[in-house]
């Protein structure tokens, strides 16, 4: 039996307020030893996502000048 399976298992039957306490103790754990990504590890994520946009498939001169005439 897996240790997930076992510990679904054993908590089927426990009063509400050490279920409380079981999910207070497991969100412990998780912060503790998986730490959430940074903000420079989320910008990497979204990083080389426009490569294939058409809307940016010009040299950066040529994208500011399109962008500014769609004001004028």
């Amino acid at each position: 039996m897996k240790t997930a399976e076992r510990i679904l298992e054993e908590t089927k039957n426990m009063p509400e307020p050490l279920l409380a306490e079981l999910l207070d103790f497991t969100l412990f754990l998780k912060q503790k030893y998986i730490p959430a990504p940074t903000s420079a590890q989320f910008l990497n994520d979204l990083r080389g996502g426009l490569e294939n946009s058409t809307a940016f498939a010009d040299d950066a001169v040529t994208i500011q000048k399109k962008l500014r005439d769609e004001w004028h």
